[in-house]
């Protein structure tokens, strides 16, 4: 290529002794004119600009869907959904690990070849200096211009492979965002649904705690022969039997009724308060002392507030006072919920209320939606912008 360079720069003829000095400043004119179309005195390539050239971004006005992309919009989400997104999630994040190893692979062989390229200038100056001071063969310094060229093209071919890591890096940082944005969203929604489902097995069991028991219980028992039945009745210490009697009475019920909620029932006489008459229907003493009566026992069995938690394992504060649902979603990622006012974060939201008026708003970029409601009872509302 230099011989084709220097015919065109017209530096074509021999550079043998006793040349004119005339001719050999248009040596040297040439020589330096052909440096000059190879970019040896610029000192800067085509590689240079695509290294630091700005990658676009593809796919800039793609947005992410409302429901989190993973088609379970307006349906149940199941765990096995949300493990499949988390998976997809981790998936990309290797492919992205693997292109950001990728690029640092490449943009090192880039940076050596650049290296080489200065190296190559470098010699070749030096052995343009040789030839026009020393009018030494050019055959070397033709070699090492066809070395020049091939690192160009090398350098070249190195720079386009980047700048494709490059913008493929970008694609995949972009969808990573996406799906991380979207697995968020499918976990709210989840963790909210999840909460949902809770209250509502909560309040399912809390209606059915509150109990009336009506049992017949049999009492056995020596008392000394000198004493009489009424005294022996007194001192025996009933309240004590009625209260275990009620536990058991009570456990059986609710093992029978909430078995398809709760499974075995075990209960601790801490969760609930009792009221209590009993009687005794029949009763008898032997002439050796033995006391026998029957036990009319009524009972009113009334839970105490965390009492259908305990029986679930569930958060105690699902059986606080705010025990009415509020279920807030929208179409539209990066919302603001407020509540009388009162800013709550964006959709999905879960929030536990005392009955009331309340004054819903929905913000988003610039646009507001707004809903007033009365709630007496678990409430799920959808805003569409």
């Amino acid at each position: 290529m230099f011989v084709r360079a220097w015919g065109r720069c017209g530096a074509a003829g021999n550079l043998r002794s006793g040349m004119h000095r005339s001719k050999m400043t248009m040596v040297l004119l040439g020589l330096f004119g052909c440096m000059l179309l190879f970019g040896l005195a610029g000192g800067s390539s085509a590689a240079d600009s695509a290294a630091g050239q700005a990658v676009p971004v593809p796919g800039s006005q793609q947005t992410a869907s409302a429901d989190g992309g993973h088609g379970v919009a307006g349906g149940q989400i199941t765990e096995k959904d949300v493990a499949a997104l988390v998976a997809e999630v981790e998936g990309m994040e290797r492919d992205k690990q693997e292109l950001d190893n990728r690029l640092s692979v490449e943009t090192s062989r880039y940076e050596s070849a650049r290296l080489q390229m200065e190296e190559s200038k470098k010699n070749i100056r030096a052995e343009l200096d040789e030839v026009l001071q020393n009018s030494s063969s050019r055959s070397r310094l033709d070699a090492m211009f066809g070395r020049h060229d091939e690192l160009l093209r090398e350098e070249g071919q190195l720079s386009d492979a980047l700048l494709v890591t490059q913008q493929e890096l970008a694609e995949r940082q972009l969808k990573l965002a996406q799906k991380r944005r979207d697995l968020e969203r499918l976990q709210t929604r989840y963790a909210s649904q999840q909460r949902e489902e809770a209250l509502r097995r909560v309040q399912k069991v809390a209606q059915q705690l509150e109990r009336n028991l009506h049992f017949r219980e049999t009492i056995s028992f020596k008392c000394p022969a000198s004493k009489s039945l009424g005294s022996c009745l007194s001192e025996y210490p009933l309240e004590a039997r009625i209260q275990t009697w009620i536990e058991e009475h009570y456990q059986q019920v609710l093992s029978k009724e909430l078995e398809d909620v709760v499974g075995p029932v075990s209960l601790s006489s801490d969760w609930y308060t009792t009221r209590v008459t009993r009687d005794f229907t029949e009763a008898s003493m032997s002439l050796q002392g033995t006391v026998t009566a029957d036990v009319d026992v009524r009972a009113h069995v009334r839970p105490r507030k965390m009492m259908a938690c305990a029986l679930l394992a569930a958060s105690a504060e699902l059986c606080e006072a705010q025990s009415i649902s509020l279920i807030v979603r929208s179409n539209k990622y990066g919302d603001q919920v407020l509540v009388n006012k009162k800013p709550y974060g964006s959709t999905p939201l879960s929030l536990m209320l005392d009955p009331g008026v309340y004054n819903i708003e929905v913000r988003y970029q610039g646009l507001t939606q707004k809903r007033t409601l009365t709630l007496d009872e678990n409430r799920h509302i959808n805003f569409v912008f």
